[in-house]
């Protein structure tokens, strides 16, 4: 039991110092090769601690490889911008100019529900509100907004209604197909379509693949 208890807080020391030097980073913030790094030296450090009949060297050599190797990587990201980009990849626009990058968000698997939510957890209730929208190389998205017009109520979300807005009485299907027969446009050609609190309709069509 002393064993265990001994090769548990050598682990752990060697964590908490492998971390240290990569730096004091939420995992929501860790760039992919650092990401890689702190999950197979996570992994690796709890196999000796699982089968207590494994050398402690088994777990300390391969820590401290890859820490090298990741302190390595760091430092010529830092000289070659042209290493940076290709490991961790650009920031690309999701919203650019007010236009929703409708391409950008099919090629990084975001759908118009997910980027919905992201923006509301930023406090913004109409993405039509957005001037800028960058996902970052973290996988964050950082939001340049227009102005606050309050909460958009959304209708039609990539062709189809939205159920749990539409059931409201106040923005019903008669309602939403006749302000499109206005516009000429069919529901199946709509990427986004909401109405705000002071009764402004939005509609974003969908991109030609």
């Amino acid at each position: 039991m002393v064993a265990i208890f001994t090769r548990t807080l050598i682990v752990y020391i060697l964590l908490s110092f492998s971390m240290k030097i990569m730096g004091k980073r939420e995992i929501g913030e860790l760039d992919v090769s650092e990401l890689v790094s702190t999950l197979l030296i996570s992994e690796i450090a709890a196999i000796p601690i699982d089968d207590p009949d494994l050398p402690l060297m088994n777990a300390i050599i391969p820590v401290i490889f890859i820490l090298s190797v990741e302190i390595l990587l760091s430092y010529a990201k830092t000289r070659f911008n042209g290493l940076k980009k290709c490991i961790e990849g650009e920031p690309v626009f999701i919203v650019y100019k007010g236009e929703i990058q409708q391409r950008i968000l099919r090629e990084n698997r975001i759908s118009i529900n997910e980027f919905i939510s992201e923006m509301r957890s930023q406090g913004i209730g109409d993405i039509c509100e957005v001037d800028y929208a960058l996902l970052e190389q973290s996988g964050k998205i950082s939001v340049l907004q227009k102005q606050n017009t309050g909460v958009s109520h959304v209708l039609i979300l990539d062709g189809e209604y939205n159920e749990a807005e539409i059931s409201a009485e106040r923005y019903g299907r008669d309602m939403i197909d006749s302000e499109l027969s206005k516009r000429g446009i069919s529901r199946s050609d709509v990427f986004y379509m909401g109405i705000d609190d002071k009764n402004t309709i939005k509609i974003i069509k969908k991109e030609e693949k």
